[in-house]
């Protein structure tokens, strides 16, 4: 039997094209594609909304706060077939290295981080509501059939715009830096994902970038983005239909996470750090390390998981 070491998460990028100058070359390649892609979007959006007579503004904006938030969350979601296409073809790696250790997307363990996530988000938000709020809680101000219709188009297109902030950082940017060092992509990724949120308050932005280092920890623990795209899916979903609820999607607004005051910081923190412990508590539904690498000239039959190794029968011929 041979048996080879797995790689961790961050280190896949190690499986495609590796030399010192690829990480910079691909995160270039990425961010011009991303921009190139972005501005595309947008000036198509403008182009529709100027032929069907909607306004638009000197700032490029389609003229409705509630279609510019809308336009943000799709525009977001195509960083998902950005990163996947570069690390395929730039990288010249597998682009299911992006989803997890097992090249594709676990959806089971998926469901239980979705389930973990969905209950300390309502807990997160339950909380800031009482701390802000007081015991009158959130309201529904505008019709409801109105919100109802908001709500499905959150519910459809949060999750993307989540996913592919997702895979850009905690997925793409994580692993081109961590080919350099393990400490390298989480610290790097989570200052790039803090700086996409905006500077705002000291608080903030060191909430956020802590939070960030939190999640990739668990990436690479865990093995995939599952993880942090449940998270991250939960919690701007719950936040977005609060703020529809009381018509805060119709007014421009270009606040973040990052100019959340104190007390909101060290409630967010601290369901992180919830959701840290209960998603380690479940790691026993989910193997953290990719299987030892088989050359394309040799046959293998499937690795078999055996504690922290993967135990490959050895090759059987060559093609």
């Amino acid at each position: 039997m041979k048996v080879e070491e797995g790689l961790t998460y961050e280190r896949l990028a190690r499986l495609g094209l590796h030399r010192w100058w690829m990480p910079p070359v691909a995160v270039l390649a990425a961010v011009l594609v991303a921009a190139t892609t972005l501005c595309g979007l947008a000036a198509g959006a403008v182009t529709v909304t100027w032929a069907l007579g909607g306004g638009i503004d000197d700032s490029a904006s389609l003229g409705s706060p509630l279609l510019d938030n809308m336009l943000a969350l799709a525009s977001l979601a195509l960083f998902i077939p950005v990163t996947l296409g570069v690390a395929r073809l730039v990288q010249r790696r597998p682009a299911g290295t992006l989803h997890s250790v097992a090249g594709r997307l676990r959806w089971r363990w998926f469901a239980v981080c979705g389930g973990i996530a969905a209950a300390v988000a309502t807990l997160v938000l339950g909380t800031l509501i009482l701390t802000y709020d007081g015991v009158t809680g959130l309201r529904l101000t505008i019709d409801p059939w109105r919100f109802l219709g908001i709500t499905v188009l959150l519910v459809i297109l949060v999750p993307l715009q989540a996913a592919g902030e997702e895979y850009a950082a905690r997925g793409f940017l994580l692993q081109a830096l961590g080919a350099y060092h393990r400490w390298v992509g989480i610290l790097g990724s989570a200052l790039v994902f803090t700086l996409m949120h905006g500077l705002g308050t000291w608080s903030g932005f060191a909430a956020l970038f802590i939070g960030a280092v939190i999640w990739a920890l668990l990436v690479i623990r865990t093995g995939g983005l599952e993880v942090s795209i449940a998270a991250h899916a939960a919690t701007n979903l719950l936040a977005f239909v609060a703020t529809a609820a009381t018509g805060g999607l119709d007014v421009a607004d270009d606040t973040t996470a990052a100019d959340a005051p104190l007390g909101a910081t060290l409630i967010l923190l601290g369901g992180d750090l919830i959701y840290m412990a209960c998603v380690l508590a479940a790691l026993h539904l989910v193997a953290r390390h990719r299987p030892g690498w088989i050359p394309a000239n040799r046959t293998s039959a499937e690795p078999v998981v055996a504690g922290a190794r993967f135990e490959v029968p050895a090759a059987t011929g060559t093609a």
